[in-house]
C-alpha cells in the first residue's frame, strides 16, 4: 500500500506458466518498468510505459512465448487521457509510440563522405 512508500503494482506482464516476465509500478509521479524483478526504465508517461510493455509481449512471443497482459483501471485511463490529448485513441497512439521506437532505434543514414 502506499502508506509504506511501496510502489503499486499497474500491470503484469505473464508468460504461459503465470510467471511475472514483467510489470509497471507507479510512485512519486513515475511509471517503472520492471523486467525480472529489476527497475529497467522510469516515465512520467502511462502511454509509453504501456508501449514498453507491448514490445515486451511482442519481443516474447517472437521467441515462441505466449504472454498475457493484465493492466491496471488507472494505468489504463492514465494512458488513454495522453492518447486522447494527442487526438488518437489508445490503440492509434501505442502503435505511434511503438513506430517512434523503431524509426529512434533504426541507423542513422549514411551521411556522404565529406570531400
Amino acid at each position: 500500500d502506499s502508506a509504506t512508500g511501496a510502489p503499486q503494482i499497474h500491470a503484469q506482464l505473464k508468460g504461459p506458466d503465470d510467471r511475472v516476465l514483467a510489470g509497471a509500478t507507479f510512485a512519486d509521479g513515475e511509471w517503472t518498468l520492471v523486467l525480472r524483478g529489476e527497475p529497467v526504465a522510469n516515465t512520467p508517461s502511462a502511454a509509453m510505459l504501456l508501449a514498453m510493455l507491448r514490445h515486451t509481449a511482442a519481443a516474447r512471443n517472437a521467441q515462441g512465448i505466449a504472454t498475457r497482459l493484465s493492466v491496471s483501471k488507472a494505468l489504463d485511463a492514465a494512458a488513454s487521457a495522453e492518447a486522447a490529448a494527442e487526438g488518437r485513441t489508445l490503440t492509434e497512439h501505442l502503435d505511434w509510440l511503438e513506430a517512434e521506437r523503431r524509426t529512434r532505434n533504426d541507423p542513422p543514414e549514411a551521411a556522404p563522405l565529406p570531400h
